[in-house]
């Protein structure tokens, strides 16, 4: 599961739009120009900086809603298991023209112990910059995003059974484009670091996810 990040700073978005160059993408609309940076963490329903792709090697950053409306009318679906995208009908037709890319400094999950719930940041281990695997919609109010998920592996399974699919700079238009599947994405994994957030002890407001 991911149920909140860390946005990047603005220093960060200028280094994610040099990384988009150097893999030979071009940017057709920059929303990211006028982004200010929430003061800590983004929590489901914030809005937040979300590449999206556009064909022929182009793609826009744009600012899009975290969560899809439930249709239940309660609360917000902000997950997808990778497992399940080509069977779920919430997420196949998005397969084909709705995959996006949400970037991230780090992301949070809550470790399980008795009652309580210890909360840890979760981070590359050579600092680059998270390159989270999304899937968007136009919603009733805008365009909304959801984060890819996987089974946890090495470090995170600690903390959590669930994890976002982490890709590589040079995976970006792989997945935009769709030449990676969802069969290729749970394959993917990435290096890692699992730390406790000091004096953080908080418990996680209940989320739906699919």
């Amino acid at each position: 599961m991911c149920g909140r990040y860390s946005p990047l700073t603005e220093a960060e978005l200028i280094e994610v739009r040099e990384i988009i160059r150097e893999v030979s993408l071009r940017i057709a609309n920059d929303d990211f120009l006028d982004y200010s940076r929430p003061p800590s963490e983004m929590f489901p329903t914030d809005h937040a900086p979300v590449i999206t792709g556009h064909g022929q090697g182009t793609v826009s950053f744009e600012s899009l809603k975290w969560g899809f409306k439930h249709w239940t009318g309660k609360g917000v679906i902000i997950n997808a298991r990778a497992e399940t995208l080509q069977t779920k009908n919430m997420f196949k037709g998005l397969l084909n023209a709705g995959r996006c890319v949400v970037p991230a400094n780090e992301y949070y999950e809550w470790e399980k112990k008795g009652k309580d719930k210890i909360k840890h940041f979760i981070k590359d281990q050579g600092g680059n910059i998270l390159f989270m695997a999304g899937l968007y919609r136009e919603g009733e109010n805008g365009k909304e995003f959801v984060i890819i998920t996987k089974d946890s592996y090495g470090d995170v399974v600690s903390v959590h059974d669930r994890m976002p699919v982490i890709l590589r700079a040079d995976q970006i238009e792989a997945w935009l484009s769709g030449a990676l599947s969802p069969d290729d994405i749970v394959k993917l994994d990435f290096n890692a670091e699992v730390m406790p957030c000091d004096g953080e002890d908080l418990q996680l407001s209940l989320l739906d996810f699919v």
